[in-house]
């Protein structure tokens, strides 16, 4: 704050006042306030109409922070003498009281007293820009410019306010003034790779960064910037070296902090993205952005119901982010909670009809409420809006897929692909339709891109020992097959290690602790081990759904030969004697799959919708594993023979379907298990099925004796059950005992 007074000199004042002033304002610069401060007194004694006295006793004032006193001595002052001085240090006090529009109000005065004065045209720019008028506060700067236009602090707050209106090219014109003024500034420097960036050209604001960094090498700020022009470019790794050299520079930024934690979720390092998003919210609770990110990373972790609650708490702080509803709607769908995300979805549209991603959120909820048609008309909406927006591309071609117009279907994953050549979901999905069209020659290359998708890829061996292509020779090599994911894929690929076995290999085969007592007489297995378990020496290895690769195999070269599956005598015995003798068709059933499995809601039943089946002219036995609380009930009231924990691994499962005449499934692992037993299995299936069911056939290659449900509709289980129904009247019992 000044203390000097040039605009108006003081006169009439008496030889002994003027001594007095003089030396208290001396003490006043010395920074000897209490001197000052008794000087002004003095004046103020023998001279109350002293102006200048009173105005230098408000700045002494204002400096020791007694503001109300401050405020009065400036008042005194200005009523004796309006200077444009006295007013902007008025404007000052005003401004720490927070009563701006009296501020505003001093500082429009002072320019009128005397147009030219810098610092009080300067304030009342800033104070403008403080109340929120950007329009008003970009005149004043303009002013401020007229008078000094080199002032290199009023070019960067003309060039900042402007770039706030969204006036592009006029901030990047103050800010390259100010870089002429001062071109080795890295600070303006920075200002202008901001506008450059948000001007969408991040190459030239990349390269003044670069240049910036050379002279400050630990700005913190820079690094940001860097690292936030690196994202724009999409070079991710970069973008987080940067974003993380600007962390540790300066390690509680929550800028920094919470886009690092954006660039690793785009980089699927979601656990770090959680992480991040944490140390945000530990400094600022109701960061509503962060929140957001942390929901986009549970959800990717597959932890929807925390990623829910984290969606709710950012929009309890913005209730109208419109990218947070629709990623809430998503995680509601994943939830099965399809009314709850068909409001959100409506919400999210009510908001901004315009905006690509609601209409994508929207139709996916109509994707699972299987209105089908419905979905392809918001699909194709969401790409008018966003041609170019990946997963908005992706979701149209996955709607396509399940509505079986797969040529489509693959033509929207290719663009997807044309925008990201390196995307997961496209080329996995493009690898499902060929499958399960019977491609199998340009299916097996593309599903071994499941090894980037972040369920299946947590699961990927990473072993020193070279992976076997189907091209390296056998004769004497130890190769390790080890099972990936779920025990159907187990089931239906250990078939595979007779066709190794043959080609002269000393087979290890690597499989979960529920299948080790059935597999362990599996043809083709020199030594059987359990995941978890010390590996033994081998010389290369290959998991077991790449197998079919391996071995080009096609539809008409599927090894589907006898059963390669048997169950223990022992054990079948036990059961028959458990079961007791059988006078009817005995069937065993599964209705469920494992809940957790991304398809469930697709291919799974509950018991009750199998009553019109459950008629005392068969004998019902559940193979069910786990079973859910909404079936206990049912279960128990219709007294199906169920076992529980009696059933320890899939050898007794394999002993009891070989003590039924038929097992009636759904796509699970029972299913396949029935199938390499050689049983006659019958599979109850969805619309669009699991790619290994192919599609438009009753039969499975895989699986010589087991036969296919299809639903004829989405969602039409009563037809299939009525198909099994009829089908039933044909069965009889094969298993009685021989006492029966």
């Amino acid at each position: 704050m000044d203390n000097m007074e040039t605009d108006r000199p003081v006169s009439g004042q008496r030889a002994t006042a003027q001594a007095l002033f003089s030396a208290a304002h001396a003490a006043h610069e010395r920074g000897s306030f209490a001197e000052a401060e008794s000087g002004y007194r003095a004046v103020l004694a023998d001279a109350p109409g002293h102006a200048r006295a009173w105005h230098g006793l408000g700045v002494l004032q204002f400096q020791q922070s007694r503001i109300e006193e401050a405020d009065a001595s400036f008042r005194r002052a200005i009523d004796l003498a309006p200077t444009a001085l006295a007013l902007a240090n008025r404007a000052s006090v005003l401004t720490s009281l927070a009563r701006r529009d009296e501020a505003l109000d001093c500082l429009t005065e002072a320019v009128t007293l005397n147009p030219a004065h810098l610092r009080a045209l300067a304030q009342r720019a800033s104070l403008l820009e403080e109340m929120m008028r950007p329009e008003a506060a970009l005149a004043a700067w303009d002013r401020v410019l007229e008078l000094a236009p080199t002032l290199v602090d009023a070019l960067c707050r003309h060039g900042a306010v402007a770039l706030s209106l969204g006036r592009m090219p006029e901030a990047l014109a103050s800010f390259e003034r100010a870089r002429a003024v001062q071109p080795a500034s890295p600070e303006v420097m920075g200002y202008c790779a901001d506008v450059l960036r948000q001007m969408g050209r991040s190459e030239v604001a990349l390269e003044q960064c670069e240049r910036a960094l050379t002279i400050s090498p630990g700005n913190a700020r820079l690094l940001f910037l860097r690292g936030m022009v690196l994202t724009d470019l999409g070079r991710l790794p970069e973008a987080l070296a940067g974003l993380n050299e600007s962390i540790a520079w300066q390690p509680d930024d929550i800028d920094a902090l919470y886009n690092s934690s954006v660039v690793l979720e785009r980089l699927r390092r979601y656990d770090e993205a959680l992480i991040r998003c944490e140390r945000v919210l530990a400094r600022q609770p109701d960061h509503a952005l962060a929140l957001a990110n942390r929901g986009n990373a549970q959800q990717k972790l597959l932890q929807f119901d925390a990623a829910l609650a984290s969606y709710d708490a950012a929009l309890l702080i913005e209730p109208n982010s419109i990218e947070t509803l629709c990623n809430r709607t998503r995680v509601l769908c994943q939830l099965r909670r399809i009314d709850d995300a068909l409001q959100s979805s409506e919400r999210a549209l009510a908001l901004d009809s315009e905006y690509g991603p609601a209409w994508s959120s929207y139709a996916i909820v109509l994707h699972r409420l299987l209105r089908y048609e419905d979905s392809l008309v918001a699909h194709d909406r969401a790409v008018v809006l966003a041609p170019r927006e990946r997963m908005v591309v992706f979701q149209r071609g996955n709607t396509l897929r399940v509505m079986k117009r797969h040529r489509e279907a693959l033509e929207a994953f290719e663009r997807v692909l044309e925008i990201d050549p390196g995307d997961v979901d496209a080329h996995f999905s493009q690898a499902f339709v060929y499958l399960i069209t019977g491609d199998f020659a340009r299916g097996w290359p593309e599903y071994e891109w499941r090894w980037r998708e972040p369920q299946v890829g947590s699961q990927k061996r990473d072993f020193a020992h070279p992976t076997w292509d189907g091209t390296q020779s056998l004769a004497g090599q130890r190769i390790l097959l080890h099972a990936e994911q779920g025990f159907g894929d187990t089931l239906q690929f250990c078939r595979y290690a007779s066709l190794v076995k043959a080609l002269g290999a000393h087979v290890i085969l690597e499989v979960q602790p529920a299948l080790k007592s059935l597999l362990r007489e599996l043809d083709g297995v020199d030594e059987l081990v359990v995941q978890g378990d010390a590996l033994p020496i081998f010389d290369l290895h290959r998991p077991l759904l790449s197998l079919p690769r391996a071995f080009h195999t096609a539809l008409d070269t599927i090894p589907s030969g006898p059963p390669y599956l048997q169950a223990d005598p022992v054990l079948v015995d036990k059961w028959r004697a458990r079961l007791g003798p059988a006078r009817r068709p005995r069937i065993g059933m599964v209705w469920a799959g494992n809940p957790r499995h991304l398809d469930d809601h697709n291919r799974s039943l509950a018991l009750e919708q199998l009553r019109p089946l459950l008629t005392d002219a068969y004998e019902w036995v559940s193979l069910q594993k786990p079973l859910r609380d909404d079936d206990r009930a049912v279960l128990d009231s219709l007294g199906i023979v169920h076992f529980g924990d009696e059933v320890r691994d899939f050898s007794d499962t394999a002993a009891l379907v070989e003590l039924t005449d038929v097992v009636l499934s759904v796509d699970t692992s029972v299913a396949h298990l029935a199938g390499a037993l050689g049983k006659s299995c019958w599979v109850l299936l969805p619309h669009w099925p699991d790619w290994r069911w192919l599609f438009d056939r009753d039969d499975s290659p895989w699986y010589p004796h087991t036969r296919l449900f299809r639903q004829s509709e989405p969602g039409d289980w009563r037809g299939v059950i009525s198909r099994v129904g009829e089908a039933l009247q044909s069965v009889v019992p094969a298993n009685a005992s021989p006492h029966g």
